[in-house]
């Protein structure tokens, strides 16, 4: 006998939580399909520079010429770049059809011949007549065009194959029981997308003002949320009916902190949007949407900045690891206590996970009565104070970063009941949870950096924390480290 479940008060139909579980399962990790599509313009690019070298090999096996070899690179450079951005204007590294990178031969053979053309005006070939030159210009678009051919159709071949395995998808959830569901789920029903609908939620209480139209309601909101905080959603459609604009501003605020896409479909949208932020209007298949919300760090951002906290994260310990024995024999001497302090702090999307550093005071809080430490706390014994003084407690992070839990740079966690307290004080204080919290960040090196007594100051480093996720980059990390050296140097706040 099937067993019915309930929902806020509506029943879900037989299965719905089985169906809520099989389309959200824990998968192979996914790729970029930016970072896929730009390595492929990449190799491209690397082909249309090997046609240019390949003339001037041959003039020089022939003894026909002395190539200036930089200028012969610097002209082959030239003609890729050209050729990388005319195909990216028409279109052809467009990350939404990473599945379906099709050759357009009259627009591919056309950009090599204008790139070679202004490559040959800038001085490569030389020392040729205008018989050789001729020459020496169909040999290069004759072997680039080949190349380009022969990867174009290899890549799109090797991401169609990737593409229907799931290593591209991007999973879409709709809350709102109701023909737009039906739709969107009818129209991701094409394998060659990589879009997946992964389930509608919908957490209206009486069941005729839901119609889920033959599909399973896999849960209310709550059940969403946590669904995207364990990072198994990464697009969600606000599709409630038009009588419920109110609901939607309100159900849309609860996104603003996880790392997801957010859209509402067109109809309902007119009283959400606001003067001071500038909306786009997308498209998926039959259904038109306003982009609320673009998820964060998406393409190569994680790529590099998770390349950049294991590159310099492995240096960073392999310098500590000497100092390390002789910090934690002192730990240990300061007084009774493990050497390590571990309390719960929540990271991406709010996921809970435990911070390590060197313990410095005599207690071990971690719950619902956590004080923070202040300027002659008499909980922090001496040692503990030399390495707070000089950031030393915090190097045990190292390995929190390693493994993931947290960045070198991103907003500084905080103990889960100081969480509570500030998200009371301050709506926006949440969506620092969109990135990974950090070791240091922009607010710690701007003056914001020990304990918050006020309001204010609890404020000012949301205010900071969203600049720096707003504005990320690899370069503003390294000022952070930089400056992050400083600070500690100075003494800057520390308790």
């Amino acid at each position: 006998m099937s067993q019915t479940f309930t929902l806020e008060g509506y029943k879900l139909a037989p299965g719905a939580a089985e169906v809520a579980s099989a389309t959200c399962p824990s998968r192979k990790r996914l790729w970029s399909r930016k970072v896929a599509a730009d390595l492929i313009g990449c190799a491209e690019a690397l082909v249309v520079v090997a046609g240019g070298m390949l003339p001037t090999a041959l003039y020089f096996a022939a003894g026909a010429i002395q190539p200036a070899w930089p200028l012969v690179v610097q002209s082959a450079l030239v003609a890729a770049l050209i050729y990388r951005m005319s195909l990216s204007s028409a279109g052809m590294y467009d990350a939404a059809r990473s599945n379906d990178f099709a050759n357009r031969p009259t627009h591919m053979i056309g950009s090599l011949v204008f790139a070679v053309l202004v490559a040959i005006s800038l001085g490569a070939p030389h020392q040729l007549d205008m018989t050789n030159t001729a020459i020496w210009f169909v040999l290069w678009v004759a072997a680039s065009y080949t190349g380009v051919i022969l990867v174009r159709t290899i890549a799109s071949d090797i991401m169609t194959s990737l593409t229907l395995d799931g290593y591209f998808d991007e999973r879409i959830a709709v809350y709102g029981a109701g023909h737009i569901a039906r739709r969107v789920n009818d129209h991701l029903q094409n394998p060659s997308l990589g879009l997946r609908f992964v389930g509608v939620y919908d957490s209206r209480e009486t069941p005729n003002r839901v119609n889920p139209e033959g599909l399973s309601v896999a849960g209310g909101l709550d059940d969403l949320i946590q669904a995207c905080q364990e990072g198994r959603i990464d697009r969600i459609i606000i599709a409630l009916p038009q009588v419920a604009e109110r609901r939607v501003n309100d159900i849309a605020r609860k996104f603003e902190d996880l790392s997801v896409h957010l859209h509402i479909v067109t109809h309902l949208s007119s009283d959400y949007c606001s003067a001071d932020r500038r909306y786009t209007v997308s498209q998926l298949g039959p259904v038109g949407l306003i982009d609320i919300k673009e998820k964060r760090h998406a393409g190569w951002a994680p790529v590099i900045k998770r390349t950049e906290d294991l590159v310099i994260g492995t240096l960073v310990a392999l310098a500590a690891l000497p100092v390390l024995p002789f910090i934690a024999l002192a730990v240990k001497l300061s007084g009774p206590g493990p050497i390590l302090f571990r309390q719960r702090r929540r990271g991406l999307n709010q996921r809970v996970f435990e911070v390590l550093k060197f313990r410095t005071m005599s207690v071990m809080e971690d719950g619902d009565d956590v004080r923070q430490a202040t300027t002659g706390d008499p909980r922090v014994t001496t040692v503990g104070a030399f390495l707070r003084r000089t950031s030393l407690d915090e190097l045990p992070q190292i390995w929190n970063v390693l493994r993931g839990d947290m960045s070198l740079v991103g907003p500084r966690p905080h103990a889960m009941v100081h969480d509570e307290q500030f998200g009371q004080m301050l709506e926006s204080y949440a969506n620092r949870h969109q990135m990974k919290p950090g070791v240091t960040g922009l607010a710690q090196v701007s003056g914001y950096r020990g304990e918050t007594t006020t309001a204010r100051s609890v404020e000012a480093r949301v205010e900071h924390d969203l600049r720096y996720i707003r504005n990320w980059s690899f370069w503003l990390d390294i000022k952070i480290l930089f400056l992050t050296v400083w600070t500690v140097i100075a003494g800057t706040n520390a308790k």
